[in-house]
């Protein structure tokens, strides 16, 4: 049998990692660094992991461009102020990877810089900026050795050898410099109207540009002729050449293209995604691509086959809701603001987006009678059966068995049958309607069948934010912002609603009812910040949960029915005790609104996420919490047992050593106590035999015992003894001695003024008593 949940302990957190703008990529391929607002993030390719964060999230820069050199040593990072900043990366014996800052200096750029390029072996370095300016650094020294003024923006910069670089601009002239000579180009051609998009090296011959102005120019070195011009049949973003001499593209189509330079060919290609691609990466060592998208996705790509090995969510912006696909549970699906739905694997991280819907998708359900079926809602109306494949050999095969139409506005909350006699699905809308739609007709061969709902009820006043069925599928719940939760009769034969009552009591809107496991209960959430129990015999409210300081957004019911466990707006989640009413843990799990709540089937982990963007993974550690806590009261008690025999043998010098082995200052005062009753000296001899670290501690306790004045005598004994223990210089060497010294003056002296006080005091007293007794005989 279970035990009660009482604590969750984060696990792992998927969290934002690239907002757009440069991403760099290490030369064996095992570490991404990403732009992410003011920081640049390092996670591993293979599972997606965080490495390390370089940066101060709290500053309030933003980043414009990076550049890793070539041996991975370092990373130099360009910030809107025009500022660089070179960062050292190094590898510890473990595989820790870590950076400090080397050096920083201004760019005198006047306005952010867009692109940077080192020398073939790293001797200079090349910023171009918006502000229409290159300028060439020695990056030993760190100095401007020469700037070079354009007709535009710089848009690509590129060197052909340690002496001679490429410029290409925004208006789409190229120039070509020497490093001894940058007041005048060698060369300059106008062969593009629009943006250079990247500037190849095709060999010590020629060199490739390529524009969005849909052409790749190929120009001869030697002779500053250009050779030919291919078309490329849309605007490019970024291109590479490999090492076999293939062009490969990138741009708004988003599709991957291979082009031959030689034949002026389109070699092959491959439709990767619906949103643009800014950025393509080529790693020589691991024969695949890193292409980033402009909705801030990542795609590992295979040289050979153009398909995706991994894909990688970069930001999820706000989500609405999570469903654990499969029967293993290894797969979770994610809505969020986007009309894709985002496929996690547990396992490495990767992730897989399944397009279907035109608008974002709101509600994710999988069916308990056939987990590799999904449900989805979004905001364009409708309503996607899926089957799910996940045993593909590259990702996920999804397939669109089935959709629906018909609601009038955003279908906000779906819901599959339990039982799985008769399959349908009960779907509800911000059009205040409820539909009941059957699958007998739909099996895993359906393709594209079109659902019709049997039953459409007008179910609530105002929007209607949740649906949840009883695990027999004879009830449905549906929560709505007119401030009530309604039940209603299914009647699966004939495949039509019915009302079955009404639960009111909430003072605003109800944002989740459910069903609790096992029991005749119905559990609401509301923006009243409140948690209601109603009773299903009565409909009638027997309980009434209060903590929450914002509006409750999700609730659970687990621990069979016994706990329950609740989200709110403020990002809060809490452990609830129904049968005592009261919260038992209370965990700050997010930012801030937290929509999706979700438990595995054992229920020993949790997944949340929200409006940060945030998927965090949480396991049950109140068992482990149980066993440590056990553990530390049997090692206490046999301490304590340890102690008392020492004690009561009289051996105080093994007791006061033992006492500041286990750090316990009340049982040390005790036993220093009972030293000074019997026989000083034994103190001074027990505190001779002490270590350094144990004199460190001993002091420390000491200083604390001297802020008291019922305990400072101990205090002022234990230092006064240590003094006249060890010389000066072996007291220097203890740990944190100065620092304790400095604590015992202040006290120290008050102690010495109110002892002075009362020796005059006691004067004043004996100088009376001695003339009353003076009195007494001349009377």
């Amino acid at each position: 049998m279970k035990r009660a949940v009482a604590d969750l302990s984060l696990f792992h957190s998927v969290e934002a990692f690239y907002s757009g703008g440069s991403v760099q990529w290490n030369s064996d391929g095992t570490v991404i660094y990403a732009t992410c607002g003011n920081i640049v993030k390092a996670f591993n390719c293979d599972d997606s992991l965080p490495r390390l964060i370089i940066g101060d999230i709290n500053e309030d820069l933003r980043i414009t461009c990076t550049l890793l050199n070539k041996n991975d040593s370092s990373m130099i990072i360009a910030y809107s102020n025009s500022l660089l900043r070179q960062y050292s990366l190094s590898f510890d014996k473990d595989s820790n990877l870590s950076a400090e800052i080397k050096r920083q200096w201004k760019s005198t750029h006047t306005l952010p810089i867009l692109v940077m390029k080192n020398s073939p072996n790293d001797i200079y370095l090349a910023t171009g900026s918006a502000d229409f300016a290159v300028k060439v650094w020695g990056i030993e020294k760190h100095v401007c050795i020469g700037s070079i003024k354009g007709s535009s923006a710089i848009s690509d910069i590129n060197f052909l050898d340690d002496n001679r670089l490429i410029i290409g601009a925004v208006d789409g002239s190229v120039k070509f410099y020497e490093i001894d000579d940058l007041k005048k180009p060698i060369c300059q051609w106008k062969n593009h109207t629009s943006a250079i998009a990247s500037i190849l090296i095709v060999d010590n011959e020629k060199f490739a540009t390529i524009s969005r102005d849909q052409t790749m120019v190929l120009t001869d070195i030697r002779t500053k002729e250009k050779i030919k011009a291919l078309p490329l049949f849309e605007p490019i973003e970024s291109a590479v050449l490999n090492e076999d001499g293939l062009v490969f593209t990138v741009g708004e189509e988003g599709i991957l293209k291979c082009w031959s330079v030689e034949s002026a060919k389109l070699m092959k290609s491959s439709k990767l995604s619906s949103c643009r691609i800014d950025l393509i990466l080529y790693n020589a060592h691991r024969k695949q691509f890193l292409l980033a998208t402009s909705d801030f996705n990542l795609l590992i790509i295979d040289i050979f086959s153009l398909k995706v090995i991994k894909q990688i969510i970069g930001f999820n912006d706000e989500i609405f809701d999570l469903s654990f696909i499969g029967s293993d549970h290894q797969h979770f699906a994610v809505a969020a603001n986007s009309a894709e739905i985002r496929l996690y694997d547990l396992n490495t991280w990767s992730c897989q987006l399944i397009n279907g819907h035109t608008d974002s998708v709101l509600s994710l359900c999988a069916a308990r009678w056939n987990p590799n079926w999904l449900l989805s809602s979004s905001k364009d109306n409708s309503i996607i059966l899926w089957e799910l494949n996940l045993d593909g050999e590259i990702g996920c095969i999804a397939r669109k068995l089935a959709s629906g139409t018909g609601h009038t506005n955003s279908v906000t909350a779906v819901c599959f049958s339990n039982m799985a006699k008769r399959h349908f699905l009960v779907s509800v809308s911000n059009d205040t309607t409820i539909k009941l739609w059957s699958l007998s007709s739909i099996s895993s061969i359906s393709q594209g069948e079109k659902l019709h709902a049997s039953s459409t009820l007008v179910a609530h006043m105002k929007d209607i934010t949740c649906v949840n069925l009883s695990i027999n599928d004879r009830l449905c719940v549906t929560g709505s912002m007119d401030k009530t939760a309604k039940l209603w009769h299914i009647d699966s034969e004939k495949m039509q609603l019915g009302i079955a009552g009404t639960l009111s009591g909430h003072r605003r809107g109800v944002w989740d009812a459910r069903f609790a496991t096992n029991s005749q209960v119905v559990i609401t959430g509301s923006g009243d910040c409140m948690i209601r129990l109603y009773n299903l015999n009565n409909f009638e409210c027997f309980a009434t949960l209060t903590g929450h300081s914002f509006a409750v957004l999700k609730v659970l019911a687990i621990n069979s029915g016994k706990q329950l466990l609740s989200s709110d707006s403020g990002g809060l989640m809490k452990i609830w005790d129904v049968a005592e009413k009261e919260c038992i843990k209370t965990i700050e799990a997010h930012d801030d609104k937290i929509w999706a709540l979700l438990t595995s089937k054992d229920e020993n982990q949790f997944i949340t996420a929200g409006s940060d963007g945030r998927i965090r993974i949480w396991n049950d550690v109140s068992e482990k919490k149980r066993e440590e806590e056990l553990k530390i009261a049997a090692e206490r008690v046999h301490n304590e047992q340890i102690l008392s025999n020492f004690v009561e043998r009289q051996q105080f010098d093994k007791a006061l050593e033992y006492s500041l082995t286990l750090s316990k200052s009340y049982n040390c005062m005790k036993i220093i106590q009972l030293m000074i009753e019997q026989d000083v000296s034994e103190l001074r001899k027990a505190i001779s035999k002490l270590h350094q670290e144990h004199l460190s501690v001993l002091m420390d306790f000491a200083s604390q015992w001297n802020t008291n004045s019922r305990m400072a005598h101990v205090g002022q004994q234990v230092l006064y003894d240590i003094l006249h223990c060890f010389k000066p210089d072996y007291l220097l060497k203890v740990p944190n001695f100065p620092s304790i010294i400095e604590a015992f003056l202040p006290y120290t002296n008050r102690h010495y003024e109110r002892l002075s006080r009362l020796r005059q005091n006691s004067a004043f007293l004996y100088y009376t008593w001695a003339q009353m007794r003076l009195c007494d005989r001349e009377s």
